[in-house]
Protein backbone atom coordinates (compact mmCIF):
# COMPACT_ATOMS: atom_id res chain seq x y z
CA UNK A 1 0.00 0.00 0.00
CA UNK A 2 1.20 3.49 -0.80
CA UNK A 3 -0.02 6.64 0.87
CA UNK A 4 -2.52 7.34 3.60
CA UNK A 5 -5.40 8.56 1.49
CA UNK A 6 -7.31 6.44 -0.94
CA UNK A 7 -10.63 7.31 -2.58
CA UNK A 8 -13.72 5.12 -2.68
CA UNK A 9 -16.46 5.95 -5.18
CA UNK A 10 -20.13 5.04 -4.96
CA UNK A 11 -21.76 4.76 -8.37
CA UNK A 12 -25.28 5.99 -8.93
CA UNK A 13 -27.06 7.25 -12.05
CA UNK A 14 -23.76 7.79 -13.85
CA UNK A 15 -22.26 9.92 -11.05
CA UNK A 16 -19.44 9.22 -8.65
CA UNK A 17 -19.18 10.35 -5.05
CA UNK A 18 -15.60 10.08 -3.75
CA UNK A 19 -14.84 9.54 -0.09
CA UNK A 20 -11.24 9.49 1.13
CA UNK A 21 -10.14 6.94 3.72
CA UNK A 22 -7.11 6.33 5.90
CA UNK A 23 -5.01 3.83 3.98
CA UNK A 24 -3.99 2.16 7.22
CA UNK A 25 -7.39 1.43 8.82
CA UNK A 26 -10.10 2.44 6.30
CA UNK A 27 -11.39 5.24 8.58
CA UNK A 28 -13.30 7.82 6.45
CA UNK A 29 -11.45 11.15 6.57
CA UNK A 30 -12.85 13.49 3.91
CA UNK A 31 -15.34 13.75 1.09
CA UNK A 32 -14.75 14.80 -2.49
CA UNK A 33 -16.81 17.99 -2.34
CA UNK A 34 -14.39 19.34 0.28
CA UNK A 35 -11.32 18.74 -1.89
CA UNK A 36 -9.79 22.10 -2.86
CA UNK A 37 -6.58 21.08 -4.58
CA UNK A 38 -4.41 18.08 -5.40
CA UNK A 39 -1.40 20.25 -6.21
CA UNK A 40 0.09 20.62 -2.74
CA UNK A 41 3.25 19.08 -1.37
CA UNK A 42 3.61 17.37 1.98
CA UNK A 43 6.54 15.98 3.94
CA UNK A 44 6.89 12.99 1.63
CA UNK A 45 5.49 14.16 -1.68
CA UNK A 46 2.05 14.97 -3.14
CA UNK A 47 -0.66 16.24 -0.80
CA UNK A 48 -4.34 17.16 -1.05
CA UNK A 49 -5.89 20.26 0.49
CA UNK A 50 -9.36 19.86 2.03
CA UNK A 51 -11.67 22.47 3.53
CA UNK A 52 -12.87 19.92 6.09
CA UNK A 53 -11.67 16.64 7.57
CA UNK A 54 -13.64 14.27 9.79
CA UNK A 55 -12.78 11.53 12.26
CA UNK A 56 -9.35 13.06 12.83
CA UNK A 57 -7.40 14.13 15.89
CA UNK A 58 -6.00 17.67 15.84
CA UNK A 59 -2.77 18.21 17.77
CA UNK A 60 -1.32 21.25 19.56
CA UNK A 61 -0.31 24.33 17.60
CA UNK A 62 3.32 24.71 16.54
CA UNK A 63 5.16 27.15 14.29
CA UNK A 64 6.65 25.45 11.25
CA UNK A 65 8.59 26.66 8.23
CA UNK A 66 7.15 25.22 5.02
CA UNK A 67 8.04 25.71 1.35
CA UNK A 68 5.85 28.81 1.04
CA UNK A 69 6.88 30.39 4.35
CA UNK A 70 6.28 30.15 8.09
CA UNK A 71 2.92 29.02 9.48
CA UNK A 72 1.25 28.05 12.71
CA UNK A 73 -0.01 24.52 12.10
CA UNK A 74 -1.41 21.59 14.04
CA UNK A 75 -0.63 18.01 13.12
CA UNK A 76 -3.60 15.86 12.11
CA UNK A 77 -3.86 12.17 12.90
CA UNK A 78 -6.40 9.44 12.18
CA UNK A 79 -8.95 9.32 14.98
CA UNK A 80 -9.12 5.54 14.70
CA UNK A 81 -5.55 4.23 14.34
CA UNK A 82 -3.43 7.28 15.22
CA UNK A 83 -1.62 7.38 11.87
CA UNK A 84 -0.17 10.81 11.08
CA UNK A 85 -2.05 12.27 8.11
CA UNK A 86 -0.74 15.78 7.67
CA UNK A 87 -1.59 19.10 9.28
CA UNK A 88 -4.14 21.85 9.65
CA UNK A 89 -3.21 25.43 8.80
CA UNK A 90 -4.06 27.50 11.89
CA UNK A 91 -2.42 30.83 11.06
CA UNK A 92 -0.50 32.29 8.13
CA UNK A 93 1.84 35.29 8.18
CA UNK A 94 1.57 36.34 4.54
CA UNK A 95 -1.54 37.89 3.02
CA UNK A 96 -1.44 35.76 -0.13
CA UNK A 97 -1.45 32.58 1.98
CA UNK A 98 -4.45 33.56 4.15
CA UNK A 99 -6.82 31.35 2.15
CA UNK A 100 -5.13 28.32 3.74
CA UNK A 101 -6.19 29.16 7.30
CA UNK A 102 -8.49 26.45 8.65
CA UNK A 103 -7.69 24.11 5.75
CA UNK A 104 -6.32 20.57 6.02
CA UNK A 105 -3.24 19.34 4.17
CA UNK A 106 -3.50 15.54 4.03
CA UNK A 107 -0.22 14.18 2.83
CA UNK A 108 0.81 11.06 0.95
CA UNK A 109 2.74 9.58 3.84
CA UNK A 110 2.93 5.99 5.06
CA UNK A 111 4.69 6.05 8.43
CA UNK A 112 4.92 4.09 11.65
CA UNK A 113 1.83 4.31 13.85
CA UNK A 114 3.67 3.83 17.14
CA UNK A 115 6.20 6.54 16.30
CA UNK A 116 3.44 8.95 15.31
CA UNK A 117 1.58 8.34 18.56
CA UNK A 118 4.70 8.87 20.66
CA UNK A 119 5.45 12.16 18.92
CA UNK A 120 1.85 13.27 19.40
CA UNK A 121 1.87 12.40 23.11
CA UNK A 122 5.14 14.24 23.64
CA UNK A 123 3.76 17.36 21.97
CA UNK A 124 0.57 17.25 24.02
CA UNK A 125 2.54 17.05 27.26
CA UNK A 126 4.63 20.11 26.45
CA UNK A 127 1.89 22.58 25.60
CA UNK A 128 2.16 24.64 28.79
CA UNK A 129 0.35 25.19 32.08
CA UNK A 130 -2.80 27.09 31.07
CA UNK A 131 -4.78 24.16 29.73
CA UNK A 132 -8.37 23.01 29.53
CA UNK A 133 -9.03 19.27 29.67
CA UNK A 134 -11.86 16.85 29.00
CA UNK A 135 -13.99 16.58 32.14
CA UNK A 136 -14.16 12.80 31.80
CA UNK A 137 -10.57 11.68 31.20
CA UNK A 138 -8.44 14.86 31.61
CA UNK A 139 -7.18 14.74 28.04
CA UNK A 140 -5.84 18.20 27.08
CA UNK A 141 -8.21 19.77 24.55
CA UNK A 142 -7.64 23.53 24.58
CA UNK A 143 -5.37 26.40 25.58
CA UNK A 144 -6.56 29.35 27.64
CA UNK A 145 -4.80 31.72 25.22
CA UNK A 146 -7.03 30.46 22.39
CA UNK A 147 -10.28 31.53 24.06
CA UNK A 148 -12.06 34.15 21.97
CA UNK A 149 -15.21 34.49 24.07
CA UNK A 150 -16.83 32.99 27.18
CA UNK A 151 -20.25 34.39 26.32
CA UNK A 152 -21.58 31.59 24.10
CA UNK A 153 -24.41 29.16 24.69
CA UNK A 154 -24.16 25.40 24.20
CA UNK A 155 -26.54 22.48 24.60
CA UNK A 156 -25.90 22.23 28.34
CA UNK A 157 -25.55 25.91 29.16
CA UNK A 158 -22.61 28.27 29.01
CA UNK A 159 -19.96 27.61 26.35
CA UNK A 160 -16.57 29.01 25.29
CA UNK A 161 -15.48 29.88 21.76
CA UNK A 162 -11.90 28.77 20.98
CA UNK A 163 -9.78 29.60 17.93
CA UNK A 164 -8.13 26.17 18.11
CA UNK A 165 -8.70 22.77 19.69
CA UNK A 166 -6.38 19.78 20.13
CA UNK A 167 -6.65 16.05 20.87
CA UNK A 168 -10.21 15.97 19.58
CA UNK A 169 -12.08 14.05 16.90
CA UNK A 170 -14.01 16.12 14.36
CA UNK A 171 -17.17 14.49 13.07
CA UNK A 172 -19.05 14.83 9.76
CA UNK A 173 -20.54 18.17 8.71
CA UNK A 174 -24.23 18.90 9.08
CA UNK A 175 -26.52 21.93 8.85
CA UNK A 176 -27.91 22.96 12.23
CA UNK A 177 -30.21 25.75 13.38
CA UNK A 178 -28.57 27.50 16.34
CA UNK A 179 -29.61 30.55 18.36
CA UNK A 180 -27.88 32.85 15.86
CA UNK A 181 -29.23 31.16 12.75
CA UNK A 182 -28.33 28.38 10.35
CA UNK A 183 -24.74 27.11 10.44
CA UNK A 184 -22.84 24.14 9.03
CA UNK A 185 -21.14 22.50 12.00
CA UNK A 186 -19.26 19.33 12.91
CA UNK A 187 -19.51 17.81 16.38
CA UNK A 188 -16.26 17.40 18.31
CA UNK A 189 -15.45 14.77 20.91
CA UNK A 190 -12.49 13.81 23.08
CA UNK A 191 -9.94 11.71 21.19
CA UNK A 192 -9.26 9.58 24.26
CA UNK A 193 -12.70 8.77 25.71
CA UNK A 194 -15.14 9.97 23.00
CA UNK A 195 -16.90 12.36 25.38
CA UNK A 196 -18.96 14.90 23.36
CA UNK A 197 -17.42 18.33 23.93
CA UNK A 198 -19.15 20.72 21.54
CA UNK A 199 -18.82 21.53 17.87
CA UNK A 200 -16.75 23.22 15.19
CA UNK A 201 -18.22 25.96 13.01
CA UNK A 202 -17.61 25.04 9.38
CA UNK A 203 -19.78 27.64 7.68
CA UNK A 204 -21.96 30.58 8.67
CA UNK A 205 -24.65 31.83 6.29
CA UNK A 206 -25.02 35.36 7.65
CA UNK A 207 -22.25 37.92 7.22
CA UNK A 208 -22.38 38.90 10.90
CA UNK A 209 -21.56 35.31 11.89
CA UNK A 210 -18.67 34.68 9.48
CA UNK A 211 -16.05 35.25 12.20
CA UNK A 212 -17.07 31.91 13.76
CA UNK A 213 -15.97 29.83 10.77
CA UNK A 214 -13.17 27.43 11.70
CA UNK A 215 -13.67 28.11 15.41
CA UNK A 216 -14.62 25.63 18.16
CA UNK A 217 -17.35 25.64 20.79
CA UNK A 218 -16.58 23.84 24.05
CA UNK A 219 -19.40 23.29 26.52
CA UNK A 220 -18.24 24.74 29.85
CA UNK A 221 -19.64 21.68 31.65
CA UNK A 222 -17.49 19.40 29.50
CA UNK A 223 -14.06 20.93 30.18
CA UNK A 224 -12.00 21.62 33.30
CA UNK A 225 -8.98 23.80 34.03
CA UNK A 226 -5.65 22.05 34.45
CA UNK A 227 -2.95 23.12 36.90
CA UNK A 228 -3.36 25.89 39.44
CA UNK A 229 -3.97 29.08 37.49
Amino acid sequence: MQGLLHPSRTMGEGKTLPTYFCRNCENPLAIGEDLISKKFVGASGPAFMFSHAMNVVIGPKIERKLITGSYVVADVMCGNCGEKLGWKYVETFHLKQRYKEGMFNLIDLFGEVDHALKVFDRMAQSVGPRLYSCCNCRNHVGLHDDIISKAFQGRTGRAFLFSHAMNIVVGPKEDRHLLTGLHTVADISCADCNEPLGWKYERAYESSQKYKEGKFIFEKAKIVKEEDW
